[in-house]
């Protein structure tokens, strides 16, 4: 940088719009108003380079004294080195409006101002100097907090930050506050997992994690346990891909080899011939066996049998999947060998392609042209339109097109059945040899047929909807009568469809009732054309007072997070809407642990991420209720609160305080008035996976649940796989996202 540009810098001023602006706020803010005063030093309107790099300075670099004196001066502005009641409450109150809660109301804000008077010694009409102040917000017990805690700036972003200075370690304080690092690490794990009414916070440490000896045995010891977690995966991958090879080579070898001497291996050669009848055999393998992985009934009852231990019946998408890209693998070898054939085919005699193919016979002396192959013959014709329709299908099922234009993906798959028709017609030809996918299609059709009629009789039955209200945040809450014969476990999803708008259109949705409850329930967030549509439908249906449209059900299913009871330790992760699942499962807790009925389960953690409880103010109800029945304290709740785009910001971390001042006085939250901890910032899942393993080192297995966006997920799917390298319980992760 120049004479010149530095010269330049040193002169500028800001305003204060300007200066609101760098600290992404509105310059009616009172917090700004205030901070532009107490820097303004020489009272002219404008922060010169010196003022704002003072003020900057104590935010940067300052002790949490010094920031704590700061704060004071902040909200006094006339520097009479106190502040009244009525001032010490508008502070307050500025502070927790930024969590924007419907539950904060007016008189929990005078009880946190009262409990603070009282704890410094004074009485209601009393005015509050700094040394009372610095008892409260610069307490030992937050000093750190407060040490790190800088401004709300969008300029603070660009200060840049030394590897190892305090700046970096900001994250470990605040954001996981929920790190107590001057306690030991056992004590510090136990108040924060098991002892509800001793230690509200239930904070815990960063736990000393234990590593497999040399960097070999690291890696040897993650990659075991890798193993060791996925093993039925692994091995039924395993084995179906070696079976759909062994098919490949063997139809291979057998056309190659085996019959030399047919019109086919004479007219295309060895290798061509080997490639199109391999292909063609695992393409009849493949398709046959996707249908296995879509017969949900099936799939749902095996999986409360004894094979649920050997057999994944969780991965059946995942597997669905992963034969449909073998599938694919086979079309483009099938495709491209057939292509090189047809050339060979188009450059014979008519005398030597009725030599070559028994089945096909002309007196036509002309050679038979590319177009007559293809689109003249219904070997031919069938192919070229099954191909055409596979790649169809294929495009719309990438998660680009279903998270765009689902209704494109659901229609392609619903038009699965004309793929098997034409490659039953692609070989009815009989140019190389009898048709043989019937005899590769007809078991898993038996069992998809029956699967079908399963759900047909099930879904053709109208369910009357007896409530549907509008929630915040999009979301439509059902409710709908429960058929008789309809049991089901908590976790478990559905498949509705509304008479109104399609009711042969299926969208699958986690029940949020619980098993014991006379009803079905959904909360169902409008995220698509679809669910935005069911929501227009009921909303006015509920404002023109008219009945309420049935809908049709298909279910319950299963699926990964039904398996909750079967760990002794449980981690329920929700991020937004994905708390649907968990909604079901909380209920499920609570009602059998008021019940006295035993379950497996010893304890279970409850995350739930969202950027605002605003946003689903029924899962704040729901959780008062579980708190009240969960008489044996099972759950332990946290909620992590993202709203706050500067994590460090000073406003942020007195939120903070404030909070566990509260919490820890009244017993409750601040903000929800649950027993919960309410955090602000994202979680950090390695350091909870840490506390819980040195927690519960006897426990072989922690049982992790999660729903919600996908880097929520992939970020715990992270820490599980970190987890997985150390010593102690395998973190088992289960996951949907939307």
């Amino acid at each position: 940088m120049s004479l010149d540009q530095i010269n330049e810098v040193i002169n500028i001023k800001l305003t204060m719009t300007e200066f609101a602006d760098a600290m992404g706020m509105q310059p009616s803010a009172v917090f700004v108003q205030n901070v532009f005063l107490l820097a303004d030093r020489d009272k002219n309107n404008c922060l010169s380079f010196e003022e704002f790099f003072h003020l900057f300075g104590i935010l940067i670099k300052g002790t949490a004294e010094q920031k704590g004196r700061l704060l004071f001066n902040i909200y006094d502005p006339r520097n009479v080195g106190y502040l009244t009641k009525d001032e010490f409450y508008k502070m307050i109150k500025s502070l927790l409006d930024l969590a924007e809660s419907s539950d904060l109301t007016e008189e929990a804000i005078k009880d946190l101002v009262h409990s603070m008077y009282s704890h410094v010694g004074l009485t209601a009409n009393q005015n509050i100097s700094y040394e009372d102040f610095r008892k409260i917000f610069c307490a030992k017990e937050y000093s750190a907090t407060l040490h790190d805690a800088t401004i709300i700036s969008q300029a603070a972003k660009h200060v840049p930050f030394k590897p190892g200075a305090r700046g970096d370690n900001r994250r470990n304080t605040f954001i996981s506050n929920y790190n107590s690092k001057n306690e030991t690490s056992s004590n510090a794990s136990k108040t924060f997992l098991n002892h509800r009414d001793s230690a509200l916070l239930r904070e815990y440490v960063i736990t000393k994690r234990e590593y497999p000896g040399t960097p070999f045995a690291k890696r040897y010891y993650k990659v075991s346990r890798y193993f060791n977690r996925y093993r039925w995966q692994i091995f039924w991958c395993t084995l179906y891909t070696l079976v759909t090879i062994g098919i490949f080579v063997e139809r291979a070898f057998y056309f190659a080899r085996g019959r030399e001497h047919a019109g086919l291996r004479r007219m295309s050669g060895a290798l061509v011939t080997a490639m199109i009848r391999g292909s063609a055999s695992v393409l009849m393998f493949t398709y046959s066996s996707l249908l296995v992985t879509m017969c949900r009934n099936m799939i749902t009852a095996l999986r409360e049998t004894f094979l649920h231990r050997f057999i994944p019946f969780d991965s059946a998408v995942s597997f669905h999947k992963y034969i449909a890209v073998l599938a694919m693998i086979g079309t483009i070898v099938h495709l491209v060998t057939h292509g090189i054939n047809l050339y060979c085919m188009c450059t014979q005699t008519t005398t030597s392609i009725n030599c070559f193919f028994g089945e096909y016979y002309t007196d036509s002396h002309s050679f038979a042209t590319f177009h007559f192959w293809a689109y003249q013959t219904i070997t031919g014709l069938a192919g070229v339109l099954v191909t055409v329709f596979i790649f169809v299908i294929y495009v719309f099922a990438t998660r680009f097109s279903r998270k765009h234009v689902f209704k494109s993906f659901w229609l392609t798959h619903s038009l699965y059945w004309l793929v098997y028709i034409l490659t039953f017609l692609h070989g009815v030809g009989r140019l190389v040899q009898a048709p043989l996918f019937a005899w590769y299609l007809i078991g898993p059709l038996i069992l998809f047929v029956l699967d079908r009629l399963q759900s047909i009789s099930r879904n053709r039955v109208e369910i009357a909807v007896k409530e549907a209200t509008a929630l915040p945040s999009g979301v439509l809450r059902l409710v709908f009568k429960r058929p008789s014969t309809f049991n089901y476990k908590s976790g478990q999803w559905v498949r509705i469809a509304c008479k109104d708008l399609n009711k042969d259109e299926y969208h699958p949705f986690t029940l949020t009732s619980a098993p014991h409850e006379p009803f079905l329930s959904l909360h169902i967030r409008a995220v698509g054309p679809w669910t935005t549509n069911l929501r227009q439908v009921y909303t006015s249906h509920v404002n023109e007072g008219s009945p309420l449209p049935n809908i049709f059900l298909d279910g319950p299913f299963g699926e990964g997070h039904q398996d909750w009871y079967s760990c002794e330790v449980a981690v329920l992760v929700g991020g937004g809407i994905g708390v649907t699942p968990f909604a079901s499962i909380l209920k499920d807790i609570a009602f059998k642990s008021k019940s006295g009925i035993q379950v497996t389960c010893k304890k279970v953690f409850f995350i739930w991420v969202t950027r605002t409880q605003k946003s689903f103010e029924w899962l704040v109800d729901l959780l008062r209720s579980v708190e009240a029945a969960d008489v044996k304290g099972i759950v332990d709740t946290h909620i992590f609160v993202t709203q706050f785009q500067q994590r460090y910001d000073l406003r942020t971390t007195m939120l903070y305080i404030c909070e566990r001042y509260f919490q820890k006085v009244e017993g409750q939250s601040l903000f929800t008035g649950l027993k919960s901890v309410t955090h602000f910032g994202r979680p950090n899942f390695e350091d909870f996976f840490a506390a819980i393993a040195s927690e519960y080192k006897e426990v072989s297995q922690v049982g992790v649940f999660s729903c919600g966006p996908g880097p929520m997920t992939s970020n715990v799917q992270s820490a599980c796989n970190y987890m997985n390298g150390l010593i102690g319980p395998t973190f088992s992760h289960h996951f949907e996202n939307f």
